[in-house]
């Protein structure tokens, strides 16, 4: 019992040992933290986008020149396919959005700016059975229908549902993506900082208001001249009748919802749908199903789950994740690297302490244990203390980016770049307890040599030690 409280004098005399539990609690700390904050944003990353497609997406070959109705593949995939739950058909086209600009764009006509955008015709009654799409709509006129509106019946309007990120960024009057806005504020933003709104009760009311606005977009119209295929400009005046937030602030701004046949008639789409969605009973069977629908639909149809269709940007969070940990593990390795210094040092100053020890009968296992201790005590307390920082540091997140952002003035979060308004963060204790663990077996080890080095000391030479 006597190595141990004689390791725990040793950590309480020298003041550097704080140094080494201050350099193990930061490294064990900002792993935590920046582990926890990778692990959500996978994890938001994952459902945001899968949110917004379906478990496999079906899209038709340049070689199926005659596809089946969408009625006759969605009859045969529920007929054949028990696994399959609901399908839900889609179109997708290239679209601007012309909106007045300061600054002179790359991309004009007569003047006004053009945003790229992309329109996504869906039929809402099987899709929002497919994706998420009825849960991420936070205004429309209508409860059953977000394309109804009854000035788009009696004046024949074509319908649309915008995102909220679109709507803080483009229903504002003039308008430069730089971030530059006219001294006018409106739509989704704060009425005198500029800044996107964060009370959602203000939010779905400024939704509300915008339905019934209109939104121009401009688009090429395919049309055959000579055996020639060309791109006809066109324009049109779209009717917001609905406001959606997915929680991606990148993907949201750049894309609309109109009804599929509209979006067939902008783009003179022949077939009833360019991509068929369909959602799994269970999504586990997922390669398994492919592989089926693969069988069934031979070369007419590309089968993808959607992961498949974002490999690479998941491939690359999870990357970027594994070099962050790889980088900020030095920070672990440095305290290692302390705490081996300081007890060095203290080893070399305790040199006759440790004859005494020896002389009274604490044979080599009893000194070297004495330092082993001391470097695991180091590990733990260094452990612990990083634990509760890192939990703090967690759960309060967004309260530190906000203070860093006033304090500063620089957002370190920016949406336009991390995709997300609020930086998710998931508590993951295997992930932390793996990081605990690591921190305590490096000091441990860092812990190894001068203990080796205090208990091959002799004696005799460490009595008359000066």
């Amino acid at each position: 019992m006597y190595r141990f409280f004689l390791a725990i004098r040793y950590l309480r005399s020298r003041l550097v040992n704080l140094i080494s539990i201050g350099g193990v609690m930061a490294g064990v700390a900002v792993l935590i933290v920046v582990v926890s904050i990778m692990d959500g944003f996978q994890e938001r990353v994952r459902k945001v986008v899968r949110g917004s497609l379906s478990h496999l997406i079906l899209t038709p070959t340049v070689d199926s020149q005659d596809l089946p109705p969408f009625i006759v593949l969605e009859k045969g995939l529920l007929r054949d396919v028990p696994d399959v739950k609901a399908a839900a058909p889609q179109i997708r086209y290239p679209v601007f959005h012309e909106y007045e600009s300061r600054k002179r764009s790359v991309a004009q006509i007569d003047g006004m700016s053009l945003h790229q955008m992309e329109a996504i015709g869906i039929d809402y009654r099987r899709e929002k059975k497919v994706s998420e799409i009825a849960s991420y709509l936070i205004a429309q006129h209508s409860p059953d229908d977000p394309f109804f509106h009854p000035d788009a019946v009696e004046f024949e309007k074509a319908t649309c549902i915008v995102s909220r990120t679109f709507a803080e960024n483009f229903m504002l009057g003039v308008y430069d993506l730089d971030g530059n806005v006219a001294h006018r504020f409106g739509a989704m933003r704060d009425d005198t900082s500029g800044e996107p709104l964060e009370d959602m009760t203000v939010v779905r009311q400024r939704a509300r208001e915008l339905i019934g606005q209109e939104v121009r977009i401009v688009f090429g119209t395919q049309t055959m001249r000579g055996g020639q295929r060309s791109f006809e400009p066109n324009s049109k005046n779209l009717l917001i009748t609905g406001v959606y937030d997915s929680g991606d602030s990148v993907e949201d701004n750049s894309r609309l919802y109109l009804e599929i046949g509209e979006v067939a008639k902008m783009g003179s789409v022949k077939h009833a749908y360019l991509q068929a969605n369909v959602l799994l009973e269970d999504y586990e069977k997922a390669q398994a199903v492919k592989k089926t629908l693969t069988g069934i639909l031979g070369k007419r149809f590309v089968v993808e789950t959607w992961e498949d269709q974002k490999a690479k940007f998941l491939a690359a969070v999870n990357q970027e994740k594994v070099m962050l940990v790889i980088v900020l593990s030095f920070i672990v390795m440095l305290g290692g690297f302390i705490i081996l210094a300081t007890l060095t040092l203290t080893v070399v100053e305790k040199t006759r302490d440790i004859g005494i020890v020896a002389a009274l009968g604490a044979g080599r296992t009893g000194i070297l244990s004495i330092f082993l201790w001391n470097g695991l005590l180091i590990g733990v307390l260094g452990a612990l203390m990083g634990l509760g920082l890192g939990a703090w540091f967690t759960a309060n997140v967004d309260g530190v980016h906000d203070f860093i952002k006033q304090v500063t003035g620089r957002d370190v979060f920016p949406p336009n770049i991390y995709h997300f308004r609020s930086i998710p963060t998931v508590w993951h204790w295997p992930t932390v307890l793996s990081i605990m663990g690591g921190s305590v077996i490096v000091a441990f080890v860092a812990g190894l040599l001068p203990a080796l080095r205090a208990s091959r000391l002799d004696p005799i030479a460490a009595l008359r030690y000066e």
